[in-house]
């Protein structure tokens, strides 16, 4: 009789074990759930959070790119005649040098915009041949100035544009543009070009590619042997100017000597 009551409680107490048991895993079950709720939600947050961080550099990019190209003046809608007047606008005195944020890039911008990357450039090819020249030109002169006097159809794609451009002779211009003439032997010609102002006559042909929207080719040269002649009245005098000179009598960059000091 003493061992059916002991096989009653028996039973009881490990009921009770098993309903404590049943009753830790589903506390474990429902702590698991609720983490792995907790993790999808927390990379779900973190998902939306790097394709909002996402959008907002690109939206920060497009503003930027916005903003650069207000600066540099170019319409949304360019053409052939908006980019060259624009050119000259931009360049009308040379290249910009320790000028304002907007300002020292807006150059660089517009070219990168309005030309193709392997847009032909007098001789030579590509945007940076066509900075690198206004770049050389602005320190070699003093007070570059150019104006837009005349645009034409020249026929198909491209126009034709006529210019004036206003350049200073200085000391400079003389140790980098006309070294041969800085011996005693030139000094009569060296005193009489130092600070003399130079107006010279120009053309600039614009082609435009259709098909990439923007230009091809910039030849742009003006005429140097016009006013040297005036000023030194000897065709012989002009001829040894431009002998050995780091600019030939179009205005544009010898090449041949471009490297030598």
């Amino acid at each position: 009789m003493n061992d059916k009551p002991s096989t009653r409680t028996e039973s009881s107490y490990e009921a009770t074990i098993r309903g404590v048991l049943v009753e830790q895993e589903r506390m474990r079950t429902l702590r698991r759930e609720r983490q792995i709720r907790y993790r999808k939600k927390k990379n779900d947050y973190l998902l939306a959070l790097e394709e909002g961080n996402k959008l907002l550099r690109e939206e920060i990019k497009s503003l930027e790119e916005r903003r650069r190209l207000m600066c540099a003046g170019v319409p949304v809608k360019h053409n052939i005649w908006s980019v060259a007047v624009e050119y000259f606008r931009l360049f009308r005195n040379g290249r910009y040098t320790n000028a304002h944020e907007c300002q020292s890039d807006v150059q660089w911008d517009f070219l990168r915009v309005a030309m193709a990357p392997d847009v032909v450039f007098n001789s030579q090819q590509g945007v940076g041949v066509i900075l690198r020249s206004w770049e050389q030109l602005s320190t070699w002169f003093h007070a570059v100035e150019v104006d837009l006097e005349t645009l034409e159809r020249r026929g198909g794609d491209s126009i034709t544009v006529v210019t004036r451009t206003g350049i200073t002779i200085s000391e400079r211009t003389l140790s980098d543009v006309f070294p041969h003439l800085r011996g005693l032997s030139q000094a009569r010609l060296a005193n009489q070009l130092v600070g003399r102002r130079f107006t010279m006559e120009g053309v600039a042909y614009f082609e435009w590619d259709h098909d990439r929207h923007c230009v091809s080719s910039v030849i742009a040269q003006s005429d140097m042997i016009t006013p040297m002649l005036s000023l030194l009245d000897d065709m012989e005098d002009v001829s040894w100017v431009f002998e050995r000179a780091r600019i030939s009598p179009d205005f544009t960059l010898n090449m041949n000597l471009g490297s030598e000091k």
